[in-house]
């Protein structure tokens, strides 16, 4: 085995230990051709950006899917127009300036309008007082 081999194969084996456990064990990750370990660490990427279900068995991690309360957060930040993760202060700004650009009664005059708003502002103020409480209980 000449020193560049042994060099490639130190480093593989550094990869493996870096990507952390593996499906593929250090010394299958070793034996890899370069553009095989190249696809399989791109592929790792890729489920990772993803957070695939499957991440674990890529060494990545457990990241499992989202529970529904959290799926339901998400949403709820969405309603409001915000990110998730926004603070209490954000949620309560957001809240008030999306109320006043689309409170029913700016569209009392218009039956339709008028449901659509109803239905709207029903939805934003479920958001907004789901997210308060989640807020307060962390």
């Amino acid at each position: 085995m000449s020193l560049l081999d042994k060099l490639g194969l130190g480093a593989r084996r550094r990869l493996a230990k870096i990507a952390g456990r593996s499906a593929l064990g250090a010394d299958e990750l070793a034996s890899l051709s370069d553009s095989e370990l190249e696809e399989e660490l791109l592929r790792r990427r890729r489920l990772r950006a993803r957070g695939h279900a499957d991440a674990d068995a890529a060494g990545l991690g457990r990241r499992s899917e989202p529970s529904p309360r959290h799926k339901q957060l998400r949403s709820y930040y969405a309603n409001l127009e915000l990110s998730p993760g926004a603070s209490a202060e954000d949620v309560k700004r957001a809240y008030r300036s999306l109320m006043r650009r689309y409170h029913p009664d700016k569209h009392a005059d218009d039956p339709e309008k008028y449901r659509a708003a109803t239905e709207l502002a029903r939805s934003l103020t479920e958001a907004y007082q789901a997210l308060l409480t989640h807020l307060e209980q962390r």
